[in-house]
């Protein structure tokens, strides 16, 4: 919703293009990690048989928001004239290893 009046009421050829588009980027970054968030909590209590604590709907979130974050960067390098199959995938390697290293901190006691 918050996407679609963005568009609607934000023009991008005004003076202030840097705000618009910071707009839509932080709008289109919550919308699909709100969006990723419950897709992965339903895979994860679908998968664990229910049994999901506040650490599993924090990691959703945040896997969530990493899915949107890539989605962006992908975008950003489409724009800019990279090759797109190695930016894309070792921006997806990147990711994998920022989650991996976040879930190691967060487990540790």
């Amino acid at each position: 919703m918050t996407f679609i009046l963005i568009l609607a009421y934000l023009d991008p050829f005004s003076v202030r293009v840097w705000f618009s588009y910071f707009s839509l980027i932080i709008s289109f970054v919550f919308s699909v990690s709100t969006f990723c968030t419950l897709v992965f909590y339903f895979i994860k209590k679908i998968s664990l048989r229910g049994y999901v604590w506040v650490e599993h709907v924090l990691a959703s979130f945040r896997q969530g928001f990493f899915v949107a974050l890539y989605g962006i960067g992908v975008v950003f390098f489409y724009i800019i004239g990279a090759p797109m199959l190695v930016s894309g995938f070792l921006l997806a390697i990147l990711v994998l290893f920022l989650e991996g290293f976040i879930q190691n901190i967060s487990y540790r006691d």
